[in-house]
């Protein structure tokens, strides 16, 4: 991305769904871009999707944390973060719940600027196998 760094993600808590302590983690993008995570149980491989400058690693059906509270901002430090409820996991089609077993993939989409140029990037993806 801009800063010259590849942005990341990570997630923090318990991989046990019925604990629902999941926090994703979105770091080293540039600083006060707005960005939300994506998740769907599918990995996939899609180039520069709209036009964006970087590759979407989900595929299949993919759902959107765009509820309130949940698009983010950067800020200062490049980074922010979302506790995720696993029972409201959306969908295309609406919410599920992740129930053990289930493996779900998670990236983050945000904006960006390259070269003053408005565009938006990825982070890399984690995928999870809760039990």
């Amino acid at each position: 991305n801009s800063t010259g760094a590849s942005s990341t993600i990570s997630a923090t808590g318990l991989t046990a769904a019925s604990s629902n302590d999941v926090t994703l983690n979105a770091s080293s993008m540039p600083n006060n871009a707005f960005g939300y995570f994506l998740t769907s149980r599918s990995q996939g491989l899609v180039q520069n999707p709209g036009g964006s400058m970087g590759n979407l690693c989900l595929g299949g059906a993919i759902g959107r944390y765009v509820g309130p509270g949940q698009i983010k901002n950067s800020g200062l430090t490049g980074a922010f973060s979302l506790d995720i409820n696993l029972t409201q996991t959306p969908t295309p089609t609406g919410f599920v719940t992740v129930v053990a077993g289930d493996t779900w993939n998670f990236t983050t989409w945000h904006r960006d600027a390259i070269g003053g140029v408005a565009t938006s990037n990825f982070t890399n993806g984690v995928s999870i196998l809760f039990n």
